[in-house]
């Protein structure tokens, strides 16, 4: 069952149209970028002695980035589906 799922999803991101999938490759770029700035934020707060509202702004931004990559992934799914059917 779970062999069935992990091919249907590498089946899906096999098939995306290539404009989903550059959008998709170019967000989740991003996505990454702002994980790596607040991972650093983190590890900047960790080190020394900073003021509370760093750990809460580098916590925020990783939710953020977090959150951002899986709607980058959601709507290039959606986008390619609705596309698909149209034509």
């Amino acid at each position: 069952m779970l062999k069935d799922f992990i091919s249907m999803i590498k089946n899906t991101f096999k098939n995306l149209d290539k404009t989903a999938l550059h959008i998709l490759k170019k967000g989740l770029k991003f996505c990454s970028i702002l994980c790596i700035i607040s991972i650093l934020m983190l590890i900047i707060y960790q080190s020394t002695i900073s003021p509370p509202f760093m750990f809460e702004l580098g916590l925020s931004i990783f939710k953020l980035s977090s959150i951002f990559a899986i709607e980058f992934i959601i709507c290039a799914i959606a986008i390619d589906t609705i596309k698909k059917q149209i034509v």
